[in-house]
């Protein structure tokens, strides 16, 4: 038996002029909008590609978006004028070098341009030279040193080839005193810097599988010298009785031999500062604690730390909030501060490094040693 259904009519109502209108503006603007996409994204994407476009220098390096250009070589431009004021008169002294170098060596991995690099220093007025340790890093990587006074209200110096890509550091991340310095973009690109000065089977042979816990301790010559280091030095030695402690005045002549002593040390115990600047050579997983005097406080270094792939902790005068206290100061006062001897309490330094080691936690978990490549 077939059961028909009544059958349904649709009625057609004629659209109203004004729905007519609507309806044809929704659709102009929708295809105005697919248009100005694609002209907004053009733009973008010459202004990475362009060579000579300021705006594409300041940018913040990304991967994905800047690939290697096959027979450019590629510049860190370094001007003065475009420093923060309190960082041009010292820009080129280490350590205040790092904060500049170090992102161009990441801008130069990333491009794949470390074997065709180079580095352009304007200083503008005064004569200029690099100093010592800036001036070996650059020359270790393989990069080529310019100097010059010109360069034009663009931010491009027309005594580089104009083929040549010119890179400008993100100044935003540098000096001075911002919480957080972006030296490198990833641990990978402090692995290879260091692999530049010392090897991995020399790191290997003195901290690998079966040798004991490395852990150096700097004594500053001048200013800023900790005072009951012997005390601290002995409290370790009897916190970490296997432990092998190098002590050292960090008188080096090279880079090399700085690097060598930061890359074979499975902890590192210093008075805040610029030795530290090393922690770029530390292998992952290093501790890296400083200690700093009542009043004087400033975290600079402690991305550096971090993105090396090491642990960053610290000991600072207990009961203040020594960024509070250290930010109240006038710069004379500041500078004071940051230049006394102090003795900070044995067991607040002893016992964050042996927590941090895992030799002492409520689980009773013991010490592993990270050992590898160090990839």
């Amino acid at each position: 038996m077939v059961t028909l259904s009544p059958r349904r009519t649709t009625v057609h109502k004629p659209l109203k002029p004004l729905k007519l209108g609507s309806m044809l503006w929704s659709i102009f603007m929708v295809c105005i909008g697919f248009f100005l996409h694609g002209l907004i994204s053009g733009f973008q994407e010459s202004s990475v590609s362009h060579t000579n476009d300021f705006l594409a220098a300041t940018m913040a390096v990304e991967p994905s978006r800047n690939q290697p250009m096959a027979g450019k070589k590629h510049w860190c431009v370094v001007a003065a004028k475009y420093l923060p004021a309190t960082t041009r008169g010292h820009f080129d002294h280490f350590p205040h070098a790092a904060e500049i170098v170090l992102p161009c060596w990441s801008f130069f991995m990333e491009q794949e341009a470390t074997d065709n690099c180079g580095y352009y220093f304007a200083s503008g007025t005064r004569a200029f030279q690099l100093s010592s340790w800036p001036k070996e890093l650059i020359d270790t990587m393989g990069c080529e040193i310019k100097y010059g006074n010109g360069i034009e209200e663009s931010g491009f110096v027309n005594d580089i080839p104009k083929d040549d890509v010119q890179y400008i550091p993100n100044l935003y991340l540098l000096r001075p005193r911002f919480n957080y310095i972006r030296y490198l973009n990833h641990p990978l690109h402090a692995n290879a810097l260091r692999r530049l000065f010392v090897s991995d089977d020399h790191i290997l042979s003195t901290k690998g599988h079966g040798k004991p816990l490395q852990i150096g301790m700097i004594q500053r010559g001048a200013s800023r010298r900790i005072d009951n280091f012997d005390q601290i030095k002995n409290a370790i030695q009897e916190a970490i009785p296997d432990g092998n402690i190098i002590t050292t005045d960090f008188t080096f002549g090279t880079v090399r031999e700085q690097a060598e002593w930061f890359a074979t040390k499975d902890v590192i115990v210093a008075a805040h500062g610029a030795a530290l600047t090393n922690s770029i050579f530390i292998t992952q997983g290093t501790i890296v604690m400083q200690l700093y005097p009542p009043g004087y406080f400033w975290e600079s270094l402690d991305p550096l730390i971090e993105q090396s792939g090491g642990y960053a902790i610290q000991w600072y005068q207990k009961g203040k909030n020594p960024m509070v206290e250290s930010a109240s100061l006038e710069k004379k006062e500041l500078d004071l501060a940051g230049r006394a001897d102090f003795s900070p309490p044995v067991d607040e330094v002893v016992r964050p490094l042996v927590y941090a080691l895992g030799i002492e936690r409520p689980t009773n978990v013991k010490l592993k040693k990270l050992y590898g490549a160090f990839v």
